[in-house]
């Protein structure tokens, strides 16, 4: 993570999300600015299905882990 840097300001929001901005250093060492998705506000699909998706996860195979309903 050190090629990261997240930062809190400014905080836009799109429809559905709150968007945060972050700083990439690519493997040449160049750097750049791009917005993350910080918060989820509104629905969210995955495969055609609703889904509450997490914001957060240590892979990205529980980024996108879907929980059967009980």
């Amino acid at each position: 993570m050190s090629n990261l840097k997240f930062d809190n300001e400014p905080l836009i929001h799109t429809t559905g999300a709150f968007l945060k901005p972050m700083k990439v250093v690519d493997s040449e060492g160049k750097e750049q600015w791009l917005w993350f998705v910080s918060e989820f506000t509104d629905d969210t699909f995955f495969e055609g299905k609703n889904y509450n998706p997490k914001e957060f996860a240590n892979s990205k195979e529980e980024l996108v882990l879907v929980q059967e309903e009980a």
